[in-house]
């Protein structure tokens, strides 16, 4: 009984369990066959698998070219791969060996483009690329272990996170590093040396002259007495006696212009002949450098300012061929003083661009760190000596400068060697300062800039005193006598100085950001010969530093067009070097033949001027000759006319002028460079200022230039360099 009753609670309990395990069956939802996991598996598989390959493509394609306009892109894959990497590991999903596969694809495709592209020392790559890079994947790999050892869903969640957080930090870095990448230029080093060596100091005659060129950085077009005179009709302005005496036997330029509407660019036309885009060199020069003595390129201020990376490189590249390197060939000391601007490393340092010696700051006195140093020539980096640590003071800069001018002119003339001094002076720049002894008639902003220009005018007035008291032992006379000087600045005013009526400010390709002061004096090479046919004016001088002052310099005034960039070509010409180079385009021309009278002063010098900003040709001047009921864009009226649609005033008839397009007109703000509307087409002669638009009067004539424009435009993209 028991053992009958035993089977049949048995039964029971087999038939209960079956029952519960039947409804179990029957009310649980239907599970996919393991073979449809495997399924979507497999899929995940194989697009991760062509994932890989896309990044795996990309980056050798990057590591080939070097084309640093595939870094952009390439971090924009490597961010969309860590997307997913991020969405899988937060959602708790397993992330396949493919997907981490890519992601180390792309960025160790990143990772070598900088370390075999990038503009710096390949020792200085490797120890930052390990910094960076090793920091934040250790962190994460530390988080991620916690998470797996302890199992804890804080410490997974914290590994997410912070794996994230890798992420993010290999990408910026990846940015970052792709700023420090230079662009893929032509190279023409075989040129340069080849011209270089070309010449020889025999090639220099006797008299050539010693050359004083004098750049001012921000100086507005009003901000001499002897333009703002001209455009003020005598009102008081800033009082530049001994700017003005150069003039004097001399020439005022009353047309001429900055290449560039900043300061890099500008400097690099001046010196090398060539628009500054021809350089890649399209935009300011950044400090790169933490400490010029010891040399090492690191600076986050690069990376924060370098707005331009897909274009800028970080200085004038050594195989351009600057105008001291070209008279040092020829047995001329070289020497710069004041602001350099074109880099601060290796090929970029003045040493290194054919200057013997460098006193000054490689920067803009608003960078940091703002530090004078003093460079020997004597190799690439040449012989870098600290004078002075970041607190210096700026109000002396006039004084300093002004002394190291005349030791090393005097240096010179004791040896009997004619010299190139190359002096930049940081003024009128923002910040202005001024060690004026309590001169100055108030403490405004205004009051500080006047008399920062009027020390240094006062300072240059002691280099002039220099030159025209010490004898000229080679050609007798005064070392005056037989001295180039050219007087000009770098770009238009900043918020405190003045351009007069003209339209924009410095960062605009308007007149007014390019349109600067320009006066030359050669009393030997007769600079400064009355022109029969030009103006020879007596300018009335009002200044009122403490008290109005009234004074008249009589000056020829040439009102041909010319650029900063025919000072490198007239340089030469005047020291006796009448071979350009000829594997490169160089845009100056001679100015010597207007400003000695040779020449009429409203002579056509050019074609064709560009006004680029920012690597952008935003504008063409173009002189245009009207007769015979049409126009003739270009000098001249032998090529192909256009008729008017309408008629021109009986004064233009057999008259030339120079006629400023722009296709897009620039916001007057220079942060700014939306088009505020199309098609400004503006007579310079007739309306200086910029301010009536012609083009519906003559829209033959803006398309006429507009071709030219895009001529340049299509040369810049198939030739950047401009070779020969």
């Amino acid at each position: 009984m028991n053992k009958t009753h035993c089977n049949d609670h048995d039964n029971t309990r087999v038939t209960s369990d079956a029952l519960i395990s039947a409804a179990k069956v029957t009310s649980a939802p239907e599970r996919r066959a393991p073979k449809d996991l495997g399924a979507v598996s497999a899929g995940r598989s194989v697009l991760s698998a062509v994932w890989f390959g896309v990044c795996c493509a990309f980056a050798v394609v990057l590591l080939g070219t070097g084309m640093n306009k595939l870094a952009l892109p390439a971090v924009g894959l490597a961010a969309l791969t860590a997307v997913f990497f991020a969405a899988l590991s937060i959602a708790g999903r397993k992330v396949n060996v493919w997907l981490w596969a890519s992601y180390g694809a792309v960025f160790l495709g990143l990772f070598l483009y900088s370390l075999i592209w990038g503009a710096d020392s390949f020792g200085y790559r490797v120890w930052w690329h390990l910094v960076l890079l090793t920091a934040p994947a250790a962190l994460a790999a530390a988080f991620l272990l916690l998470g797996k050892v302890f199992r804890g869903n804080a410490l997974k969640a914290a590994a997410a996170a912070v794996a994230v957080l890798m992420i993010g930090a290999c990408a910026m870095y990846a940015v970052l590093m792709s700023l420090r990448v230079r662009p893929t230029v032509d190279r023409m080093w075989e040129g340069h040396d080849a011209y270089l060596g070309s010449l020889s100091a025999s090639s220099a005659k006797r008299n050539s002259p010693n050359v004083l060129v004098i750049l001012m950085d921000d100086m507005g077009y009003a901000d001499v007495s002897a333009y703002s005179s001209r455009l003020t009709d005598g009102k008081p302005q800033i009082y530049t006696p001994n700017i003005d005496s150069i003039a004097e036997n001399g020439v005022i330029m009353e047309n001429f212009y900055a290449a560039s509407p900043v300061c890099s660019p500008s400097r690099f036309s001046m010196l090398t002949g060539r628009y500054n885009s021809r350089g890649w060199l399209d935009n300011v020069v950044f400090p790169t450098v933490n400490s010029p003595s010891d040399g090492t390129p690191w600076s986050p201020t690069h990376f924060i300012n370098a707005y331009d990376f897909l274009n800028n490189v970080d200085g004038m590249l050594g195989d351009e061929i600057t105008f001291a390197e070209v008279l040092n060939a020829i047995g001329y000391d070289t020497y710069a003083v004041g602001k350099w601007n074109l880099g601060d490393y290796g090929e970029y340092l003045p040493a290194a661009q054919g200057f013997d010696y460098f006193y000054g700051s490689y920067y803009v006195n608003d960078m940091t760190p703002y530090t004078w140093v003093e460079d020997y020539a004597g190799g690439s980096t040449g012989g870098v000596v600290r004078t002075h640590d970041e607190n210096l003071d700026q109000s002396m800069s006039t004084s300093l400068f002004t002394e190291k001018v005349i030791e090393k002119m005097s240096e010179s003339a004791e040896s009997g060697s004619s010299f190139l001094m190359y002096y930049a002076s940081p003024w009128p720049h923002a910040p202005v300062f001024s060690d004026n002894g309590g001169k100055g008639k108030g403490d405004t902003s205004d009051d500080t800039y006047r008399d920062c220009i009027e020390e240094f005018d006062r300072g240059l007035g002691r280099i002039l005193d220099y030159l025209k008291t010490t004898p000229d032992e080679k050609n007798g006379g005064s070392l005056y006598d037989n001295t180039l000087i050219v007087f000009t600045s770098d770009n238009g005013p900043g918020n405190l100085g003045a351009a007069g009526y003209l339209r924009g400010r410095k960062g605009t390709p308007f007149d007014g950001g390019m349109k600067v002061p320009c006066i030359v004096s050669w009393p030997a090479g007769g600079v400064g010969a009355l022109h029969a046919d030009g103006e020879t004016a007596e300018i009335q001088i009002h200044g009122n530093y403490t008290e109005e002052v009234t004074d008249t310099v009589t000056a020829s005034v040439v009102s041909a067009r010319a650029m900063n960039f025919d000072i490198f070509t007239t340089l030469l010409s005047a020291c006796g070097v009448t071979a350009l180079p000829s594997d490169r385009v160089i845009d100056g021309v001679d100015l010597l033949p207007v400003l000695t009278g040779e020449a009429a002063e409203d002579s056509v010098l050019h074609d064709v001027l560009i006004f680029l900003k920012g690597g952008t040709a935003w504008a063409a001047a173009v002189p245009v000759t009207f007769s015979g009921g049409k126009a003739y864009v270009g000098a001249g009226t032998d090529g192909e006319g256009i008729a008017l649609s309408s008629a021109y005033p009986d004064s233009y008839e057999g008259a030339t002028f120079t006629f400023k397009f722009f296709d897009e007109v620039p916001t007057e703000n220079s942060a700014y460079f939306g088009a505020e509307y199309r098609n400004l087409l503006v007579n310079l002669d007739v309306d200086p200022a910029e301010s009536y638009s012609l083009y519906n009067t003559y829209p033959e004539i803006g398309e006429a230039i507009r071709a030219v424009l895009e001529d340049f435009r299509a040369e810049m993209k198939s030739d950047r360099r401009g070779t020969l």
